[in-house]
């Protein structure tokens, strides 16, 4: 595993931070982590942009059954101290990450059938996050834009749901200039998560067509 190698590093983190870096791949992670400042200061940075989420969505109380889970998820190993005492065991992991999510899905983690925390990054052909779309409790997404992009002035980006065979859903127009925006949730989209985004570049001056071929997609992740 090349660390030093940029987009790589940039990736690992990300997803370790987010909480999709698991089994074996973590643990060799962490390992690394504690031996290479580059990687440190790639994984800090990671977490002030997801605290960003955390502070662009509505501030929700999670019933104690979910911080429960996700003790269990992170932590296999039986412990009988409740989780607001167990706090020290989260050394080495994004805890600004996992409570901004926490924050932001936990009544859907709650709530069955959908008892999932989605979340999605969409990465250029480099495999570096360009954007990070969460979906809050009250169906709003929540796009981060990581860093400030070279769009034409004349071009922007349009955030899409594909599903099934017909054609994508608009959902609306992502931030370029590395800012957070709240895109609200048509309401003619039942299941959100059961498809995949894409995004397209089009022309500011005329309405947006429906794409054929995205130029990123990416599916949802389940934390």
């Amino acid at each position: 595993m090349n660390v030093h190698a940029p987009p790589l590093r940039d990736s690992l983190a990300a997803e370790y931070v987010l909480g999709t870096l698991r089994g074996m791949a973590r643990q060799r992670f962490e390992r690394l982590l504690a031996a290479h400042p580059a990687l440190q200061r790639t994984v800090a940075e990671w977490e002030r942009r997801l605290n960003r989420l955390a502070v662009a969505s509505p501030s929700v109380a999670p019933p104690p059954e979910v911080w429960r889970g996700l003790e269990r998820r992170l932590f296999p190993a039986p412990t009988r101290r409740p989780w607001w005492d167990s706090l020290v065991l989260w050394r080495g992991l994004a805890l600004a990450g996992a409570l901004a999510v926490a924050v932001i899905l936990a009544p859907q983690l709650a709530t069955p059938p959908a008892a999932d925390a989605s979340f999605a990054a969409i990465r250029n052909q480099q495999h570096e996050v360009l954007w990070t779309v969460a979906r809050a409790v009250d169906g709003r997404l929540h796009v981060s834009n990581l860093r400030a992009m070279a769009i034409p002035p004349d071009q922007r980006c349009l955030l899409w749901l594909k599903t099934g065979d017909g054609p994508p859903v608009m959902l609306g127009a992502l931030p370029d200039d590395g800012s957070v925006r709240t895109l609200p949730m048509p309401a003619s989209v039942a299941s959100p998560t059961q498809g995949e985004l894409w995004v397209t570049m089009q022309p500011v001056a005329t309405a947006p067509q429906p794409p054929t071929q995205p130029l990123f997609q990416t599916r949802w992740q389940v934390l």
